[in-house]
């Protein structure tokens, strides 16, 4: 009796044992999946980081944590901010921020908007016989951008030059430089291509005197007419 006892209590005592075994295996067995899991998230975490981190929405070349200037045109050049140099000037001179109240001649000579009644003097000048677009005029492009923005009309660019040099090459310059105004509300500003025609004078229009340096440098111009279709 005494040994069927002793036998019962041993058999009792392993099965406790082993009890306390498996509860001992499962739990440590639960801290390594945890373990396991959590070192999996934190390499996913830490693998997506990079990618979160140099994520470039609009293409370009700027990070979205370093980009001032959300929705960049595309093929657009920015600087270290991620902003071109027309966002740059808007953001400088927030004068501009409000649309101009500009007022322009139409095709069929009448005046835009038709509540205006002076024609505004604004135009994108030019260096003598070149048609390449200054830096200088880059507050033109902001306004006019602004101001083609609220309007949705479409335009007439209209290239003149100054009375110096043959009629051919002034004709062609006049051209060239209307198109290269183009150029850059499309290119640079995003504006459909569509929207602007372009013609060139010549130097037969001047705005000034071509007697003095001051009136050739006016004339040295694109216009913009309102194209009433």
């Amino acid at each position: 009796m005494k040994i069927a006892t002793t036998a019962s209590g041993i058999s009792s005592s392993m099965t406790l044992n082993s009890a306390g075994w498996l509860r001992n295996v499962l739990y440590k067995t639960a801290l390594l999946l945890i373990c396991l899991l959590s070192s999996t998230i934190n390499s996913a975490m830490a693998a997506d980081a990079p990618i979160r981190q140099w994520q470039d929405t609009d293409v370009d070349g700027v990070p979205d944590r370093k980009d001032a200037c959300a929705k960049t045109v595309a093929n657009q050049r920015v600087d270290a901010s991620g902003c071109s140099h027309e966002q740059q000037a808007l953001r400088l001179t927030p004068s501009l921020a409000v649309m101009p109240n500009y007022c322009f001649n139409t095709s069929n000579g009448q005046l835009f908007p038709s509540s205006c009644s002076e024609m505004s003097s604004i135009a994108v000048r030019f260096e003598f016989a070149k048609a390449q677009v200054l830096m200088s005029q880059q507050q033109v492009f902001v306004g006019l951008s602004r101001w083609l923005n609220a309007t949705n009309v479409p335009l007439v660019l209209i290239g003149h030059t100054d009375s110096i040099g043959e009629a051919r090459f002034n004709q062609h310059l006049s051209v060239e430089r209307a198109q290269q105004v183009k150029k850059v509300l499309v290119q640079q500003f995003g504006f459909a291509a569509d929207r602007f025609q372009v013609k060139g004078m010549g130097s037969v229009y001047p705005a000034a005197s071509n007697q003095t340096a001051y009136g050739r440098e006016k004339n040295r111009r694109v216009e913009f007419l309102v194209n009433v279709q």
